[in-house]
């Protein structure tokens, strides 16, 4: 074969292997959203050696990710989890081969292979360790960051399994919708009311009030909703549960009735 054609073959071969790499991006931004989220509920847990411990199913326990690769994806630090992954990958992509003399004068084929990150490894154990079906954070991954259903599944998976951001995290706010998923009625002054001071409040979270009785300051019973639930209960599009998730991470909600 002449030499301008092994040259083109390994460029071409080059630019499948950066496609390749490009193409894992896409599936590890997803995962890292898993990473955010589970994170979000860690109650101080040390999460990044629980994955470490995790054990998947078909692969040794010396093969398993290692805890940087946790710490990598829940700062999002894509180019980091796939050096990581690539590090400890044996999934290898050959770009070129010749034939060449070894030590006894024997035509010897050498490859020249470089290292795949092995994203399905990181499928495999981040699901187990969030105990999710595999086949299910695969094909979230699948979807891409961007994609509408993908923070909306993954929050529903994460509160179903771990509950609410809020009830973990120190000084987070969670939704309080008045009728709906309220911290209390807000008491004198516009500070909201304890939660555990509202006769019949439910103890496990926020509660509903009435307009009137927070324009008066006083807390009534009322019925903790997470954002899931109350999506399902307005039927809301995907579009619409993710940015309610969003809002009851990052304030606090309160729909006064009309009158």
């Amino acid at each position: 074969m002449a030499q301008g054609t092994k040259d083109e073959l390994r460029r071409e071969r080059l630019r499948e292997y950066d496609a390749a790499l490009t193409a894992a991006r896409a599936p590890v931004a997803v995962l890292a959203l898993f990473a955010a989220g589970r994170e979000a509920r860690s109650a101080g847990e040390l999460l990044e050696e629980a994955f470490a411990a995790t054990a998947v199913d078909g692969v040794d326990t010396a093969d398993t990710l290692p805890a940087a690769v946790w710490v990598a994806l829940r700062q999002a630090d894509v180019d980091a989890t796939l050096e990581l992954l690539m590090r400890m990958s044996r999934t290898e992509f050959v770009l070129a081969a010749h034939e060449e003399l070894d030590a006894r004068y024997r035509l010897t084929k050498v490859e020249e292979r470089r290292p795949l990150p092995d994203v399905e490894l990181l499928v495999a154990q981040l699901a187990a360790f969030l105990h999710v079906p595999r086949d299910v954070v695969a094909i979230i991954s699948g979807w891409g960051a961007d994609d509408p259903r993908t923070a909306a599944e993954i929050e529903t998976l994460l509160e179903q399994r771990f509950g609410s951001p809020s009830r973990h995290q120190p000084g987070s706010r969670s939704a309080g919708m008045n009728g709906v998923a309220g911290f209390g009625a807000p008491g004198p002054g516009g500070s909201a009311a304890p939660r555990s001071g509202a006769p019949g409040a439910s103890a496990a979270g926020p509660s509903v009030t009435g307009s009137s009785a927070a324009r008066s300051g006083v807390a009534v019973a009322g019925l903790r909703m997470s954002s899931a639930e109350f999506g399902a209960l307005l039927n809301l599009a995907p579009e619409q549960r993710a940015v309610l998730g969003t809002l009851v991470r990052q304030t606090e909600i309160t729909i006064a009735a009309d009158g």
